[in-house]
């Protein structure tokens, strides 16, 4: 968009598109007092034009008065989402409604190390990783290049070999031990694949202590109290739909906000996807409870839009739900309703998935089978569902009913 305009006329731009998002009348008229209230700034500065220094300044202002108490938090994070907005519908011309971070993560200064680290980023997305081994390899290499950084290191190839080491060791402060396999498995990925980082490589540990804890799964008076919570209208239809997917299923909370309309195959009664940790196609059967509750979320409850994704959120604007957190929250809050697991028990969809896969192994069904319909591309990743088949294991005891028993007593 041509930056030479006049504020008042790109605020009236802004605010129009805002009203196609079907904000509710309070939030509108919220953004209209903002914008008002940044036209004063630029009138006082003699400013009637939009420029990226304007919303510079502006932003800067907001923050003089938060740090001096004249504004709260709720206050700032509007103003500075408001002033993004503009910011972003001059670069893009389109609203896009997201979070905006005002905490940016601190990184590197060293050039070097900005460069590898991008282009490190960037092959990642080139190779098509997910989302999820994204994220975590940026904040897991821009965790290392900073204790390089802050302990004189510039550049990989000056960097002594003993600093592989002593940033794991800095890790065990906020890490656990078993949390630092994930850790490892990102930085070697990194070295390997940055100029310079062939010698520190074999520095970064390869035997790491795994912990194959028991997962937690619901009892059987836990399935029956959520099992009958979910045919009442405490449970808004969107969220049954959610738990019974998972519940049936077993699919990851990404992969079910990630669904959309056009992986409903109402004829064949299947769902198809694209598993986004492994990025691999997935086809499942569309069973008559969770047909039935889709169907009637679609046609009774799903806000009338043309947005391609199945789950959107009850409120305007209506977009997909954002992250799996959104789905942490409905189990949560589920649970809480069917009167389970009010304390510090395990939750989220997680919980509902190892139940589900916990009991189509009781129910006979292979592991392989099982390893396909919860997206584990290492089969051994589902063996160790079998410690939660109690009669199962219980078949697999020894009887030591007939080996002589010699009871001796304490000398």
């Amino acid at each position: 968009m041509h930056t030479n305009i006049l504020l008042e006329k790109l605020i009236e731009r802004v605010l129009q598109e805002l009203k196609k998002l079907e904000l509710c009348t309070e939030l509108n008229y919220q953004y209209r007092r903002t914008y008002n209230r940044l036209k004063e700034f630029a009138k006082k500065r003699n400013m009637d034009f939009y420029s990226l220094a304007l919303i510079r300044s502006f932003l800067a202002d907001i923050e003089q008065k938060y740090v001096a108490g004249r504004i709260g938090t709720s206050r700032r994070n509007h103003l500075r989402h408001a002033s993004l907005l503009l910011r972003d519908y001059v670069e893009n011309e389109t609203i896009e409604w997201k979070v905006y971070v005002f905490n940016p993560k601190l990184m590197p200064t060293s050039q070097e190390f900005l460069l590898l680290y991008s282009r490190f980023i960037d092959n990642l997305k080139f190779y098509g990783k997910s989302k999820n081994t994204i994220q975590s390899s940026k904040n897991l290499v821009r965790q290392f290049l900073l204790f390089l950084e802050n302990n004189d290191c510039e550049t990989l190839s000056m960097t002594p070999p003993e600093m592989v080491p002593s940033f794991f060791q800095h890790l065990l402060a906020t890490y656990s031990r078993t949390s630092i396999q994930t850790v490892a498995s990102h930085i070697r990925s990194f070295l390997k694949f940055a100029e310079g980082g062939e010698r520190l490589h074999p520095l970064v540990p390869s035997h790491c202590t795994r912990n194959n804890p028991i997962i937690p799964i619901l009892t059987d008076k836990e399935h029956d109290a959520l099992k009958s919570v979910l045919r009442t209208q405490k449970v808004s239809l969107r969220d049954k739909a959610i738990i019974l997917l998972s519940l049936r299923t077993g699919l990851r909370a990404v992969d079910i906000i990630g669904m959309k309309l056009e992986d409903i195959d109402w004829v064949n009664d299947a769902i198809s996807i694209i598993q986004s940790k492994t990025g691999n196609p997935f086809k499942i059967p569309l069973t008559a409870d969770v047909g039935n509750v889709l169907s009637s979320y679609i046609l009774n409850e799903r806000p009338k839009t043309d947005n391609p994704f199945v789950f959107l959120r009850s409120l305007a604007p209506f977009r997909p739900l954002s992250d799996h957190s959104v789905c942490y929250a409905v189990v949560r809050k589920t649970f809480h309703q069917a009167g389970i697991r009010l304390g510090s028990e395990r939750k989220g969809i997680h919980v509902i998935r190892h139940s589900a896969a916990s009991r189509m192994l009781s129910s006979g069904v292979p592991v392989t089978t099982i390893s396909s319909m919860l997206g584990h591309s290492n089969k051994t990743s589902t063996d160790r569902y079998l410690a939660t088949d109690t009669e199962s294991m219980r078949a697999c005891a020894i009887d030591l009913s007939g080996i002589p028993m010699l009871c001796k007593g304490l000398t």
